[in-house]
């Protein structure tokens, strides 16, 4: 009969102890792996998270291209706008001088409705649009409507 040492009784107990910590490793590894409940899960889901978030930065990238464009055409309207009423102005205050000096023509009769009179009320009436219009285009409001509804509404 062999002769057995207390060493290789404590060799055998420590390579045993290190066999079933192996064994409880692997099934550990296996249930980090698991792609339902496990690490690998979180993985693929961290995954398509970012590619969802990728792709809404791409989305609002675009977006945004085409509000700044937007915008940009909507000041440029805005601008001849402005021009335009202030042109209209100005041939209207011609007009009045004109008219005024004049003996030939009599005055401009009233007519009882709000706008309708004189050449100066409706001077005075364009200002106040052109003033408006230039207010409500610096402000931005009109952004994100689909329509150019914002002029005559914020206009009136």
């Amino acid at each position: 009969m062999p002769d057995i040492q207390p060493i290789d009784i404590a060799l055998f107990l420590v390579s045993l102890a290190a066999c079933i910590y192996c064994v409880q490793l692997s099934r550990r590894l296996k249930s980090l792996q698991d792609t339902r409940d496990g690490l690998g899960a979180t993985i693929m889901a961290m995954n398509k998270s970012v590619s969802a978030v990728s792709s809404a930065t791409q989305e609002t990238r675009n977006q945004a291209g085409e509000l700044a464009s937007r915008l940009s055409q909507l000041m440029k309207e805005a601008d001849q706008t402005c021009e335009r009423l202030g042109d209209m102005i100005e041939r209207l205050e011609v007009c009045d001088r004109r008219e005024t000096h004049s003996d030939r023509n009599p005055p401009l009769a009233h007519s009882g409705r709000p706008g309708d009179g004189s050449l100066e009320q409706l001077i005075d009436e364009m200002r106040a649009r052109q003033t408006r219009l230039q207010n409500v285009a610096r402000g931005g409001d009109f952004l994100f409507e689909d329509d150019d509804s914002w002029v005559t509404r914020n206009t009136n």
